[in-house]
């Protein structure tokens, strides 16, 4: 028996060699840079947190977690989400460990879990540039560039957005970059430890949002077929890390949820993944992809209309800022895979970040493109791109012209970090003013004797759904009406049908004598209400469905509101209406 250990041992010795010749031990010379970065980073988010006061800039998913987070956190249980089993339980443990005087600021909040995640996200977001640091250095051996690198990464605004906001992605977009950086650091030094803690990362952050990890397997994958040129023990490498990857998922689902019974392949495809009207291919998510894509670097903006975004100037022109850094980065690696056919380090890093994008954008698209936490991953490849304009013997060969380049990115860095900021300050005070709005809206319509209509995407719906029912979807579903709710309850649907479904809602609470309040469509322009809709179904059956509803009912009492107009809708047999 001995003997044959040993023989395995000998032949998958050579699979943990190092598979780029250059090892230098460049990162132990400079870990404390990247701590120090971390540090300052998540200090520089963590008083936007304070100050902004809102964490819901962009998006109020993480917001709608947080009761569940509050559940993991002081009952020990609460639901799962099949996409991201870690995350509530996780979450749930450490915003128990921030004392709520610290978070005491604003608007008074009965719970400040919300606040909580933010700060969580803070940490970890710095930590992500700590990381960028690492990579950027690896390639780079430049303090400056890998600083240049990292102040980049940091003030994009999809980046910077979700570390200062309780979108739930940031912590596995943050164990991402730890397995990429332990990848590369395999591939440049060797060993089991690195080899294994690659997988183990990805793994979970899987676990943390399954999102990551299509990827994240198709982006390391690709380095390995790189590699089979130089012999086959890169097949039985990646064969290998592969089978650790789905061993570490399973293990650490049985540790953490011993009773639950989880099995791999419910990791590995969750029911999430197949979550009716939100995923699917038709024409308008081409647009959508494109204005997510624009958004990333430059603005930061969750915008669910695509036609909205290219007819406002500002928001264009912050867009061909995106694109052009996006070109810019992509084009690197283009060039460094044409300049370099055999596998080194940086046509390798470049392959990585190519397959990240195409396979990242291909996920994007197939679920909601426009969507910051959809793009985050993805568009980490203009990192890579970056750092390979700032690699020695890349194109500058001279010192001074490659110190003068990144002297140039870490301006524009800076310059793009600084204004994304006074953009996200527009919103300041956004949680402490919701927390008035709602009490507000609970004095003018009474849930017990009213049903709101709304688009169902409104910021204000889940600080309604987390203040006032705390976690009691069914009551909160059986008093709201999400116009949007037709289409991604039912993939495919077309307009009409949609529209039956969403009348037959509001006539039962009207036959019931609730009165019924609408804040959307029949309080905007038609264009503005059917153009919200193309993120989840095409223009064509967002017109039809706009132009049923919107003339199936009459208008009564207006509103005006701090959330804005409300208007009361009346079955149109009762008399004559406007209908508009």
């Amino acid at each position: 028996m001995p003997d044959h250990f040993t023989a395995v041992a000998q032949k998958l010795q050579p699979v943990f060699v190092p598979a780029i010749s250059d090892s230098t031990a460049i990162l132990k010379r400079y870990w404390k840079w990247s701590v120090l970065t971390a540090a300052i980073i998540a200090a520089a988010y963590i008083s936007l947190i304070v100050t902004i006061d809102n964490t819901n800039l962009g998006t109020t998913n993480g917001l709608w977690k947080s009761p569940v987070v509050y559940a993991w956190g002081h009952q020990g249980d609460g639901p799962l989400d099949s996409g991201g089993l870690l995350y509530a339980p996780v979450y749930g443990i450490f915003t128990r460990l921030i004392p709520d005087s610290w978070l005491q600021y604003g608007t008074p909040a009965a719970d400040l879990t919300f606040r909580k995640m933010a700060i969580l996200n803070a940490i970890l977001g710095g930590a992500a540039s700590g990381l960028v640091f690492l990579l950027a250095i690896r390639f780079t051996a430049s303090p400056l560039s890998a600083t240049a690198i990292s102040l980049i990464h940091a003030g994009a605004g999809f980046v910077l957005l979700n570390s200062i906001n309780s979108e739930d992605i940031i912590p596995a977009y943050t164990l991402f970059l730890g397995a990429t950086v332990c990848f590369f650091e395999y591939l440049h030094q060797g060993g089991i430890p690195l080899f294994a803690a690659s997988a183990l990362l990805l793994a979970l952050a899987a676990l943390f949002h399954w999102t990551v990890m299509v990827p994240g397997i198709a982006a390391i994958g690709s380095v390995y077929a790189a590699l089979l040129t130089r012999g086959r023990r890169f097949f039985w490498a990646g064969l290998g890390w592969l089978f650790l990857f789905l061993v570490f998922l399973q293990v650490l689902v049985l540790a953490a949820f011993p009773l639950r019974h989880i099995p791999v392949w419910a990791v590995l495809y969750p029911g999430k993944a197949d979550a009716a009207g939100w995923v699917g291919f038709f024409g308008e998510k081409g647009w959508n992809l494109v204005v997510g894509v624009g958004n990333y670097f430059a603005g930061a903006n969750n915008m669910t209309d695509y036609q909205a975004a290219f007819a406002n100037a500002s928001v264009f022109r912050l867009m061909i800022v995106s694109w052009a850094v996006l070109a810019l980065a992509l084009g690197a690696c283009l060039v460094t895979m044409a300049r370099r056919r055999k596998p080194s380090a940086v046509s390798l890093l470049a392959i990585f970040a190519l397959t990240l994008f195409v396979v990242g954008e291909a996920g994007a698209v197939y679920s909601q493109p426009q969507d910051p936490q959809m793009q985050i991953e993805p568009m980490f490849a203009t990192i890579p791109g970056m750092i390979l304009l700032l690699v020695p013997g890349w194109g500058l060969g001279s010192v001074r012209l490659r110190k003068g380049l990144a002297g140039v990115l870490a301006l524009a860095g800076a310059a793009n970090f600084g204004w994304n900021v006074h953009l996200m300050r527009s919103g300041i005070g956004g949680d402490s003013k919701a927390i008035a709005a709602i009490a507000e809206l609970n004095r003018l319509f009474p849930s017990n004797t009213t049903v709101i209509v709304c688009h169902g995407f409104e910021t204000w719906t889940t600080w309604q759904y987390v203040i006032l029912w705390r976690n009691d979807s069914p009551g909160f579903i059986s008093k709201s009406i999400h116009l949007a709710r037709a289409f991604t309850m039912n993939r495919g649907i077309r307009g009409a049908e949609a529209a039956a479904i969403t009348e037959e809602r509001i006539d039962s609470a009207l036959a019931s004598g609730q009165r019924v309040v609408a804040a959307a469509l029949w309080t905007e322009p038609a264009e503005k209400s059917v153009g919200t809709y193309t993120t989840v179904t095409t223009q064509a059956q967002a017109n039809t469905y706009d132009s049923l509803l919107r003339n199936h009912y009459r208008l009564a009492t207006r509103w005006s509101t701090l959330l804005g107009p409300f208007v009361e809708l009346l079955p149109a047999a009762a008399g004559t209406g406007d209908g508009q």
